[in-house]
């Protein structure tokens, strides 16, 4: 396995990040801009499925912030394997960094799970309130995305 994490970090990527001056810096800002996009987008469907600004449908909402959620979580996704690449051996040593992977695991199947599932069953009804095993989800999401960016943080100083 380390010469496999030594091999992702010897390609032109890993040392193009390693060794251009901004070229970690820049990165790194687009992952946190990323991460922005991602949160809020999902944050706020979370919020509504809490019971929060009951007079906006959930589907309408959803149509509007899944897409700019996608696009985050693409942005985030892609800066993070370039950083990665920098220092793939040491980040995979880090328990928080091990974390951090499960946690946007867990969230993504809990996104998943409730876009395919109840949020479907929803579509169009405003005075719909959401079951609570739906905002019980919505809550583990927020807990999942801010245990994520916790943990992003967290490896910084590490």
């Amino acid at each position: 396995m380390a010469s496999a994490l030594h091999t992702v970090e010897a390609t032109g990527l890993g040392r193009f990040m390693r060794e251009a001056l901004w070229a970690y810096p820049l990165t790194e800002t687009a992952h946190i801009a990323g991460l922005a996009l991602l949160f809020g987008s999902i944050v706020v469907v979370d919020l509504r499925l809490l019971g929060l600004g009951r007079r906006i449908p959930v589907d309408a909402l959803a149509a509007l912030a899944v897409p700019w959620s996608i696009g985050g979580f693409l942005v985030a996704a892609t800066s993070g394997l370039a950083m990665f690449s920098a220092h793939a051996a040491e980040f995979v040593e880090q328990p928080v960094f091990l974390l951090k992977m499960s946690l946007i695991l867990v969230a993504g199947i809990n996104a998943v799970t409730l876009h395919r599932g109840p949020l479907r069953r929803m579509a169009g009804d405003l005075r719909a309130d959401p079951p609570p095993r739906v905002r019980l989800a919505a809550l583990a999401s927020i807990l999942l995305w801010l245990g994520v960016i916790a943990c992003g943080r967290l490896l910084a100083y590490l």
